[in-house]
């Protein structure tokens, strides 16, 4: 996909580079805006042979277990070398290369039946993120939720190419 074919060019280079320098951010918009083409547009301007794990978050409620080895088998670990989501953050963390990690619709999870999983098998080891200068998290969800303590910089999806939000 070339550069001049994105649909917010300039804001997806300026995304990129906040998260090949280890952001957290959380981009915010409705469905329907362009989240699953900006994910596309950003892997095709983020350097090639970067590890790039990615996860929609719609199943994870229902099934954390299979989006834990989904996360995995994308990092070329095996299930029984990561027991959890810390162990899969650790072990990307402790690599030199710079990696990504995306949760699409990781607000679903907020209203799960079945919630504490946010709470205990994804928000502690989000937070630590942060601590590992060459992984960088992207999560992608409908709104910013006050009451929701999710470690990431919100940030607002353009409406569309003429209208750069800064980051």
């Amino acid at each position: 996909m070339t550069q001049n074919k994105m649909l917010r060019p300039e804001f997806t280079r300026a995304l990129a580079a906040r998260l090949l320098q280890g952001a957290s951010i959380n981009l915010t918009a409705p469905h329907g805006l362009g989240r699953r083409r900006t994910v596309q547009d950003l892997r095709s301007v983020l350097p090639q042979g970067m590890p790039v794990l990615h996860a929609d978050m719609k199943s994870s409620a229902a099934d954390f277990p299979s989006t834990l080895s989904g996360l995995c088998a994308q990092a070329g670990l095996k299930d029984k070398d990561t027991a959890n989501l810390g162990q899969l953050i650790e072990s990307l963390g402790q690599d030199p290369v710079p990696a990504l990690l995306i949760l699409h619709n990781v607000d679903l999870l907020k209203n799960a039946p079945h919630d504490p999983l946010f709470d205990t098998a994804l928000l502690p080891y989000l937070a630590r993120i942060a601590e590992y200068p060459h992984l960088a998290l992207l999560c992608i969800s409908e709104a910013i939720y006050a009451d929701w303590p999710l470690p990431c910089e919100h940030l607002p999806l353009p409406p569309k190419a003429g209208d750069i939000a800064r980051i």
